[in-house]
Protein backbone atom coordinates (compact mmCIF):
# COMPACT_ATOMS: atom_id res chain seq x y z
CA UNK A 1 0.00 0.00 0.00
CA UNK A 2 2.81 2.41 0.74
CA UNK A 3 4.15 1.77 -2.94
CA UNK A 4 0.71 2.80 -4.16
CA UNK A 5 0.60 6.06 -1.73
CA UNK A 6 4.09 7.18 -3.01
CA UNK A 7 2.96 6.36 -6.75
CA UNK A 8 0.22 8.61 -6.48
CA UNK A 9 2.06 11.18 -4.98
CA UNK A 10 4.69 11.16 -7.79
CA UNK A 11 1.97 11.84 -10.13
CA UNK A 12 0.42 15.29 -11.29
CA UNK A 13 -2.80 16.40 -10.23
CA UNK A 14 -5.42 14.60 -12.71
CA UNK A 15 -6.38 16.39 -15.66
CA UNK A 16 -9.67 17.34 -16.17
CA UNK A 17 -12.23 15.57 -18.90
CA UNK A 18 -12.20 17.48 -22.31
CA UNK A 19 -13.77 20.43 -22.70
CA UNK A 20 -17.34 19.36 -24.11
CA UNK A 21 -17.15 21.01 -27.08
CA UNK A 22 -18.52 18.59 -29.97
CA UNK A 23 -22.12 17.67 -29.91
CA UNK A 24 -21.32 14.01 -29.09
CA UNK A 25 -19.34 15.65 -25.73
CA UNK A 26 -21.97 17.93 -24.92
CA UNK A 27 -24.49 14.86 -25.13
CA UNK A 28 -22.26 12.66 -22.84
CA UNK A 29 -21.84 15.45 -20.43
CA UNK A 30 -25.83 15.72 -20.22
CA UNK A 31 -26.93 12.25 -20.18
CA UNK A 32 -23.90 11.77 -17.14
CA UNK A 33 -25.87 14.73 -15.45
CA UNK A 34 -29.16 13.81 -15.87
CA UNK A 35 -28.61 10.19 -15.02
CA UNK A 36 -27.03 11.56 -12.12
CA UNK A 37 -30.42 13.37 -11.35
CA UNK A 38 -32.88 10.06 -11.52
CA UNK A 39 -30.12 8.77 -9.48
CA UNK A 40 -30.66 11.21 -6.68
CA UNK A 41 -34.29 10.36 -6.77
CA UNK A 42 -33.62 6.80 -6.65
CA UNK A 43 -31.58 7.18 -3.77
CA UNK A 44 -34.68 8.91 -1.84
CA UNK A 45 -36.74 5.64 -1.76
CA UNK A 46 -34.46 2.69 -2.20
CA UNK A 47 -33.49 2.32 1.52
CA UNK A 48 -37.24 2.95 2.33
CA UNK A 49 -38.85 0.75 -0.27
CA UNK A 50 -39.04 -2.23 2.19
CA UNK A 51 -40.11 -0.19 5.08
CA UNK A 52 -42.91 1.44 3.04
CA UNK A 53 -43.83 -1.98 1.48
CA UNK A 54 -43.95 -3.65 4.96
CA UNK A 55 -46.44 -0.95 6.64
CA UNK A 56 -48.63 -1.00 3.82
CA UNK A 57 -52.31 -3.09 5.04
CA UNK A 58 -52.68 -6.05 2.87
CA UNK A 59 -49.38 -6.12 1.46
CA UNK A 60 -46.23 -6.83 4.38
CA UNK A 61 -43.38 -8.52 4.62
CA UNK A 62 -44.79 -11.04 2.05
CA UNK A 63 -44.95 -8.01 -0.64
CA UNK A 64 -40.96 -7.05 0.10
CA UNK A 65 -40.01 -10.53 -1.05
CA UNK A 66 -42.21 -10.28 -4.18
CA UNK A 67 -41.28 -6.78 -5.36
CA UNK A 68 -37.57 -7.87 -5.17
CA UNK A 69 -37.86 -11.10 -6.26
CA UNK A 70 -40.33 -9.66 -9.45
CA UNK A 71 -37.88 -6.80 -9.71
CA UNK A 72 -35.21 -9.09 -10.16
CA UNK A 73 -36.83 -11.65 -12.71
CA UNK A 74 -38.30 -8.87 -14.49
CA UNK A 75 -34.62 -7.28 -14.88
CA UNK A 76 -32.70 -10.56 -15.40
CA UNK A 77 -35.40 -11.51 -18.25
CA UNK A 78 -34.67 -8.05 -20.38
CA UNK A 79 -31.09 -8.34 -20.26
CA UNK A 80 -31.19 -12.34 -21.29
CA UNK A 81 -34.37 -11.12 -24.34
CA UNK A 82 -31.63 -9.27 -25.62
CA UNK A 83 -28.55 -10.29 -24.87
CA UNK A 84 -30.14 -13.61 -27.46
CA UNK A 85 -30.76 -11.16 -29.38
CA UNK A 86 -34.73 -11.97 -29.52
CA UNK A 87 -35.25 -8.24 -30.19
CA UNK A 88 -32.97 -5.52 -31.77
CA UNK A 89 -34.17 -2.30 -30.44
CA UNK A 90 -32.46 1.07 -31.25
CA UNK A 91 -30.18 2.10 -28.54
CA UNK A 92 -32.02 5.49 -28.10
CA UNK A 93 -35.30 4.18 -27.72
CA UNK A 94 -34.39 1.33 -25.38
CA UNK A 95 -32.99 3.73 -23.23
CA UNK A 96 -36.14 5.79 -23.29
CA UNK A 97 -38.34 3.38 -22.76
CA UNK A 98 -36.59 1.50 -19.83
CA UNK A 99 -36.66 5.27 -17.97
CA UNK A 100 -41.00 5.09 -19.11
CA UNK A 101 -41.38 1.85 -17.31
CA UNK A 102 -39.29 3.34 -14.23
CA UNK A 103 -41.55 6.10 -14.44
CA UNK A 104 -44.73 4.31 -14.50
CA UNK A 105 -43.25 1.90 -11.90
CA UNK A 106 -42.52 3.93 -9.13
CA UNK A 107 -45.21 6.27 -9.93
CA UNK A 108 -47.65 3.48 -9.09
CA UNK A 109 -46.30 2.64 -5.77
CA UNK A 110 -47.80 4.75 -3.77
CA UNK A 111 -51.19 3.32 -4.26
CA UNK A 112 -50.20 -0.36 -4.35
CA UNK A 113 -53.06 -1.96 -1.95
CA UNK A 114 -52.65 -5.52 -3.21
CA UNK A 115 -49.91 -7.94 -4.01
CA UNK A 116 -50.46 -7.81 -7.78
CA UNK A 117 -50.14 -4.34 -8.05
CA UNK A 118 -46.84 -4.85 -6.21
CA UNK A 119 -45.59 -7.35 -8.63
CA UNK A 120 -46.39 -4.97 -11.71
CA UNK A 121 -44.75 -1.98 -9.97
CA UNK A 122 -41.93 -3.99 -9.09
CA UNK A 123 -41.83 -5.63 -12.92
CA UNK A 124 -42.13 -2.45 -14.48
CA UNK A 125 -39.26 -1.08 -12.10
CA UNK A 126 -36.98 -3.95 -12.44
CA UNK A 127 -37.79 -3.91 -16.67
CA UNK A 128 -36.91 -0.40 -17.03
CA UNK A 129 -33.47 -0.54 -14.88
CA UNK A 130 -33.33 -3.65 -17.41
CA UNK A 131 -33.29 -1.96 -20.14
CA UNK A 132 -32.02 1.42 -19.42
CA UNK A 133 -28.55 0.30 -18.27
CA UNK A 134 -28.03 -2.06 -21.54
CA UNK A 135 -28.83 1.34 -23.51
CA UNK A 136 -26.76 3.46 -21.81
CA UNK A 137 -23.05 2.13 -22.00
CA UNK A 138 -23.06 1.46 -25.62
CA UNK A 139 -24.66 5.12 -26.18
CA UNK A 140 -22.32 6.87 -23.81
CA UNK A 141 -19.17 4.97 -25.77
CA UNK A 142 -20.79 5.86 -29.07
CA UNK A 143 -20.36 9.85 -27.81
CA UNK A 144 -17.03 10.18 -27.36
CA UNK A 145 -13.83 9.20 -28.33
CA UNK A 146 -11.81 5.70 -27.67
CA UNK A 147 -9.52 7.82 -25.74
CA UNK A 148 -11.73 9.67 -23.22
CA UNK A 149 -13.59 6.78 -22.60
CA UNK A 150 -12.44 5.37 -19.54
CA UNK A 151 -12.70 9.07 -17.59
CA UNK A 152 -16.09 9.06 -18.97
CA UNK A 153 -16.95 6.13 -17.52
CA UNK A 154 -15.36 6.91 -14.33
CA UNK A 155 -17.20 10.25 -14.19
CA UNK A 156 -20.17 8.62 -14.59
CA UNK A 157 -19.63 6.32 -11.77
CA UNK A 158 -18.47 9.36 -9.46
CA UNK A 159 -21.77 11.32 -10.41
CA UNK A 160 -23.70 8.31 -9.64
CA UNK A 161 -22.35 7.68 -6.29
CA UNK A 162 -22.62 11.03 -5.09
CA UNK A 163 -26.24 11.70 -6.28
CA UNK A 164 -27.17 8.64 -4.31
CA UNK A 165 -25.54 8.95 -1.61
CA UNK A 166 -27.07 12.37 -1.31
CA UNK A 167 -30.60 11.12 -2.41
CA UNK A 168 -30.53 8.90 1.06
CA UNK A 169 -29.04 11.51 3.06
CA UNK A 170 -32.12 13.98 1.96
CA UNK A 171 -34.81 11.77 2.06
CA UNK A 172 -33.72 10.89 5.84
CA UNK A 173 -33.81 14.04 6.64
CA UNK A 174 -37.43 14.85 4.81
CA UNK A 175 -38.97 11.51 7.26
CA UNK A 176 -36.99 12.66 10.18
CA UNK A 177 -38.70 16.15 10.10
CA UNK A 178 -42.31 15.22 8.85
CA UNK A 179 -42.35 11.31 9.10
CA UNK A 180 -42.77 8.57 7.61
CA UNK A 181 -46.15 9.13 5.76
CA UNK A 182 -43.51 11.79 3.12
CA UNK A 183 -42.76 8.38 1.57
CA UNK A 184 -45.50 7.79 -0.66
CA UNK A 185 -44.61 11.14 -2.28
CA UNK A 186 -40.80 10.51 -2.16
CA UNK A 187 -41.81 7.63 -4.51
CA UNK A 188 -43.76 10.16 -6.84
CA UNK A 189 -40.69 12.62 -7.05
CA UNK A 190 -38.38 9.66 -8.03
CA UNK A 191 -40.98 8.64 -10.78
CA UNK A 192 -40.60 12.76 -12.49
CA UNK A 193 -36.86 11.54 -12.12
CA UNK A 194 -36.66 9.65 -14.37
CA UNK A 195 -38.28 11.52 -17.38
CA UNK A 196 -35.13 14.39 -17.66
CA UNK A 197 -32.86 11.62 -18.93
CA UNK A 198 -35.47 10.22 -21.71
CA UNK A 199 -35.67 14.09 -22.67
CA UNK A 200 -32.06 13.93 -22.78
CA UNK A 201 -31.55 10.32 -24.46
CA UNK A 202 -34.21 11.53 -27.56
CA UNK A 203 -32.36 14.86 -27.76
CA UNK A 204 -29.14 12.74 -28.22
CA UNK A 205 -30.39 11.24 -31.40
CA UNK A 206 -28.08 12.67 -34.25
CA UNK A 207 -25.19 12.54 -31.93
CA UNK A 208 -25.56 9.04 -31.37
CA UNK A 209 -26.26 7.81 -34.85
CA UNK A 210 -23.25 10.11 -36.24
CA UNK A 211 -21.04 8.68 -33.65
CA UNK A 212 -22.16 4.90 -34.03
CA UNK A 213 -21.33 5.61 -38.49
CA UNK A 214 -17.79 6.88 -37.07
CA UNK A 215 -16.76 3.62 -34.76
CA UNK A 216 -18.16 1.43 -37.60
CA UNK A 217 -15.92 2.78 -39.51
CA UNK A 218 -13.41 2.20 -37.90
CA UNK A 219 -14.85 -1.09 -36.76
CA UNK A 220 -16.85 -2.77 -39.26
CA UNK A 221 -20.32 -3.89 -38.06
CA UNK A 222 -19.71 -7.43 -39.90
CA UNK A 223 -22.57 -9.72 -39.40
CA UNK A 224 -24.72 -10.35 -35.99
CA UNK A 225 -23.44 -12.61 -33.59
CA UNK A 226 -24.53 -16.10 -32.94
CA UNK A 227 -25.51 -16.61 -29.23
CA UNK A 228 -22.39 -18.83 -29.01
CA UNK A 229 -20.44 -16.60 -30.99
CA UNK A 230 -21.68 -13.64 -28.51
CA UNK A 231 -20.57 -15.58 -25.51
CA UNK A 232 -17.29 -16.96 -26.65
CA UNK A 233 -16.58 -13.62 -27.56
CA UNK A 234 -17.50 -12.03 -23.82
CA UNK A 235 -17.13 -14.60 -21.66
CA UNK A 236 -14.31 -13.60 -19.47
CA UNK A 237 -15.63 -10.36 -19.11
CA UNK A 238 -18.99 -12.07 -18.23
CA UNK A 239 -17.48 -14.22 -15.92
CA UNK A 240 -15.69 -11.87 -14.52
CA UNK A 241 -18.84 -9.69 -13.93
CA UNK A 242 -20.55 -12.01 -11.72
CA UNK A 243 -17.75 -12.68 -9.64
CA UNK A 244 -17.39 -8.98 -9.15
CA UNK A 245 -20.84 -8.63 -8.04
CA UNK A 246 -21.36 -11.86 -6.29
CA UNK A 247 -18.16 -11.71 -3.91
CA UNK A 248 -17.90 -7.89 -4.19
CA UNK A 249 -20.65 -5.63 -4.53
CA UNK A 250 -23.38 -7.95 -2.98
CA UNK A 251 -21.38 -8.69 0.24
CA UNK A 252 -20.91 -4.71 0.36
CA UNK A 253 -24.16 -4.26 0.12
CA UNK A 254 -26.24 -6.63 2.28
CA UNK A 255 -23.36 -8.64 3.91
CA UNK A 256 -21.40 -6.24 5.85
CA UNK A 257 -23.88 -4.25 7.39
CA UNK A 258 -25.11 -7.92 9.18
CA UNK A 259 -21.75 -9.14 10.23
CA UNK A 260 -21.30 -5.12 11.21
CA UNK A 261 -24.28 -4.80 13.30
CA UNK A 262 -24.58 -8.91 14.30
CA UNK A 263 -20.98 -10.37 14.76
CA UNK A 264 -18.55 -7.28 15.22
CA UNK A 265 -21.55 -5.39 17.85
CA UNK A 266 -20.24 -1.98 16.27
CA UNK A 267 -24.28 -0.40 16.79
CA UNK A 268 -26.35 0.63 13.72
CA UNK A 269 -24.53 4.14 13.45
CA UNK A 270 -21.13 2.81 12.06
CA UNK A 271 -22.80 1.11 9.18
CA UNK A 272 -24.03 4.87 7.60
CA UNK A 273 -20.47 5.87 8.75
CA UNK A 274 -18.69 3.08 6.13
CA UNK A 275 -21.11 3.62 3.77
CA UNK A 276 -20.12 7.48 3.78
CA UNK A 277 -16.78 7.10 4.11
CA UNK A 278 -17.26 5.22 0.44
CA UNK A 279 -19.05 7.50 -1.09
CA UNK A 280 -16.39 10.00 0.13
CA UNK A 281 -13.83 8.39 -1.07
CA UNK A 282 -15.18 7.42 -4.37
CA UNK A 283 -16.01 10.80 -4.94
CA UNK A 284 -12.67 12.42 -3.88
CA UNK A 285 -10.25 9.52 -5.69
CA UNK A 286 -11.84 8.67 -8.54
CA UNK A 287 -10.46 10.83 -11.27
CA UNK A 288 -6.84 10.30 -9.35
CA UNK A 289 -7.19 5.98 -9.61
CA UNK A 290 -8.36 6.78 -13.38
CA UNK A 291 -5.24 8.84 -13.97
CA UNK A 292 -3.40 6.47 -12.41
CA UNK A 293 -4.80 3.28 -14.61
CA UNK A 294 -4.91 5.29 -17.86
CA UNK A 295 -1.81 4.22 -19.22
CA UNK A 296 -2.20 0.40 -18.03
CA UNK A 297 -4.40 -2.20 -19.85
CA UNK A 298 -7.75 -2.14 -19.10
CA UNK A 299 -7.62 -5.78 -17.19
CA UNK A 300 -4.59 -4.26 -15.10
CA UNK A 301 -7.05 -1.97 -13.23
CA UNK A 302 -9.70 -4.97 -12.59
CA UNK A 303 -6.55 -6.81 -11.10
CA UNK A 304 -5.90 -3.61 -8.62
CA UNK A 305 -9.82 -3.42 -8.30
CA UNK A 306 -9.80 -7.42 -7.18
CA UNK A 307 -6.81 -7.06 -4.97
CA UNK A 308 -7.90 -3.85 -3.33
CA UNK A 309 -10.86 -6.03 -1.95
CA UNK A 310 -8.91 -8.99 -0.96
CA UNK A 311 -6.86 -6.64 1.25
CA UNK A 312 -10.16 -4.88 2.36
CA UNK A 313 -11.28 -7.92 3.47
CA UNK A 314 -8.28 -9.50 4.94
CA UNK A 315 -7.66 -6.61 6.83
CA UNK A 316 -11.03 -6.32 8.53
CA UNK A 317 -11.03 -10.15 9.02
CA UNK A 318 -8.13 -9.76 10.99
CA UNK A 319 -8.64 -6.49 13.37
CA UNK A 320 -11.80 -8.13 13.84
CA UNK A 321 -10.38 -10.02 17.00
CA UNK A 322 -9.52 -6.86 18.30
CA UNK A 323 -10.88 -4.67 20.94
CA UNK A 324 -13.88 -2.59 19.73
CA UNK A 325 -11.81 0.63 18.64
CA UNK A 326 -9.84 -1.70 16.03
CA UNK A 327 -12.07 -3.26 14.77
CA UNK A 328 -13.87 0.10 14.17
CA UNK A 329 -10.60 1.39 12.28
CA UNK A 330 -10.34 -1.99 10.26
CA UNK A 331 -13.99 -1.84 9.07
CA UNK A 332 -13.56 1.70 7.85
CA UNK A 333 -10.00 0.85 6.07
CA UNK A 334 -12.58 -1.95 4.79
CA UNK A 335 -14.37 0.94 3.39
CA UNK A 336 -11.56 3.18 2.17
CA UNK A 337 -9.98 -0.04 0.32
CA UNK A 338 -13.68 -1.48 -1.34
CA UNK A 339 -14.30 2.27 -2.58
CA UNK A 340 -10.54 2.78 -4.38
CA UNK A 341 -11.36 -0.78 -6.22
CA UNK A 342 -14.74 0.61 -7.15
CA UNK A 343 -12.47 3.71 -8.66
CA UNK A 344 -10.29 0.96 -10.64
CA UNK A 345 -13.10 -0.91 -11.39
CA UNK A 346 -15.29 1.71 -12.82
CA UNK A 347 -12.79 3.19 -14.95
CA UNK A 348 -11.99 -0.11 -16.44
CA UNK A 349 -14.54 -3.12 -16.56
CA UNK A 350 -16.72 -1.39 -19.46
CA UNK A 351 -13.70 -0.34 -21.71
CA UNK A 352 -12.77 -3.68 -21.16
CA UNK A 353 -16.17 -5.19 -22.55
CA UNK A 354 -16.18 -2.84 -25.42
CA UNK A 355 -13.03 -4.11 -26.49
CA UNK A 356 -14.51 -7.78 -26.97
CA UNK A 357 -16.69 -7.31 -28.76
CA UNK A 358 -17.55 -5.86 -32.53
CA UNK A 359 -19.46 -2.29 -32.06
CA UNK A 360 -22.70 -3.50 -33.47
CA UNK A 361 -22.88 -6.46 -30.81
CA UNK A 362 -21.78 -4.15 -27.85
CA UNK A 363 -25.72 -3.33 -26.81
CA UNK A 364 -26.33 -7.37 -26.33
CA UNK A 365 -22.63 -8.11 -25.11
CA UNK A 366 -23.83 -5.32 -22.42
CA UNK A 367 -27.11 -6.86 -21.33
CA UNK A 368 -25.31 -10.28 -21.09
CA UNK A 369 -22.44 -8.78 -18.73
CA UNK A 370 -26.16 -6.88 -16.50
CA UNK A 371 -27.79 -10.74 -16.62
CA UNK A 372 -24.29 -11.65 -14.98
CA UNK A 373 -24.48 -8.96 -12.06
CA UNK A 374 -28.11 -9.48 -11.78
CA UNK A 375 -27.26 -13.47 -10.96
CA UNK A 376 -24.47 -12.11 -8.72
CA UNK A 377 -26.92 -10.02 -6.63
CA UNK A 378 -29.46 -12.47 -6.84
CA UNK A 379 -27.46 -15.27 -4.85
CA UNK A 380 -24.58 -13.28 -3.05
CA UNK A 381 -26.32 -12.12 -0.31
CA UNK A 382 -27.18 -15.58 0.39
CA UNK A 383 -23.54 -16.64 0.26
CA UNK A 384 -23.24 -13.89 3.11
CA UNK A 385 -26.03 -15.02 5.16
CA UNK A 386 -24.66 -18.74 5.30
CA UNK A 387 -21.15 -16.96 6.68
CA UNK A 388 -22.95 -14.73 9.09
CA UNK A 389 -24.45 -18.31 10.47
CA UNK A 390 -20.53 -19.70 11.50
CA UNK A 391 -21.03 -16.96 14.12
CA UNK A 392 -17.29 -15.50 13.67
CA UNK A 393 -16.84 -12.00 11.68
CA UNK A 394 -13.52 -13.30 10.65
CA UNK A 395 -13.93 -16.19 9.03
CA UNK A 396 -17.01 -14.28 7.22
CA UNK A 397 -14.56 -11.57 6.08
CA UNK A 398 -11.63 -14.16 5.64
CA UNK A 399 -13.63 -16.66 3.09
CA UNK A 400 -15.01 -13.70 1.17
CA UNK A 401 -11.15 -12.43 1.04
CA UNK A 402 -10.74 -16.13 -0.33
CA UNK A 403 -13.56 -16.46 -2.53
CA UNK A 404 -12.74 -12.63 -4.19
CA UNK A 405 -8.92 -13.58 -4.76
CA UNK A 406 -10.45 -16.30 -7.10
CA UNK A 407 -11.85 -13.74 -9.06
CA UNK A 408 -8.95 -12.33 -9.66
CA UNK A 409 -6.85 -15.53 -10.45
CA UNK A 410 -9.14 -16.86 -12.85
CA UNK A 411 -9.18 -13.45 -14.83
CA UNK A 412 -5.46 -13.40 -15.39
CA UNK A 413 -5.17 -17.03 -15.91
CA UNK A 414 -7.42 -16.18 -19.09
CA UNK A 415 -5.91 -13.08 -20.09
CA UNK A 416 -2.61 -15.14 -19.84
CA UNK A 417 -4.30 -17.60 -22.28
CA UNK A 418 -5.80 -15.42 -24.46
CA UNK A 419 -2.03 -13.88 -24.97
CA UNK A 420 -1.28 -17.47 -25.94
CA UNK A 421 -3.94 -17.53 -28.17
Amino acid sequence: MDQIAQQAEAVPPPRPLPAPTSPGRRAAYRIIALHGVSSFCYGMVFPFTGIFLADRPGIGTHGVALYYAAAGVANLTVALVLAMGVVRPPRVALGVIGNLLSFAGYFLMPSVGALSAVGLAAAANGAGQGCFLAAVIPIVNSLVPEADRRRMFARRYQVLNATLALGSLVAGAAITALSRHVIPWLFVVTAFGYLPIAWALLRARTAVRAGEQAQAEQRPRGTAFPVALLLKASLAVSLFQFGVYLFGYSQFEATAPLVTDKLMHTGLGWISVLIAVNVAVIVTAQQRVTRLLEPRAEVVGLRVAITLWVAGYLVVGVLAFAPIPVRLAGLLLYGVLFALGECAYSCSYHPWLISKVPEAELMRANALSNSMMGIGLFFGPSIGVALVGTGSASVVWLTLGVLCGLVGITTARRRRREAVI
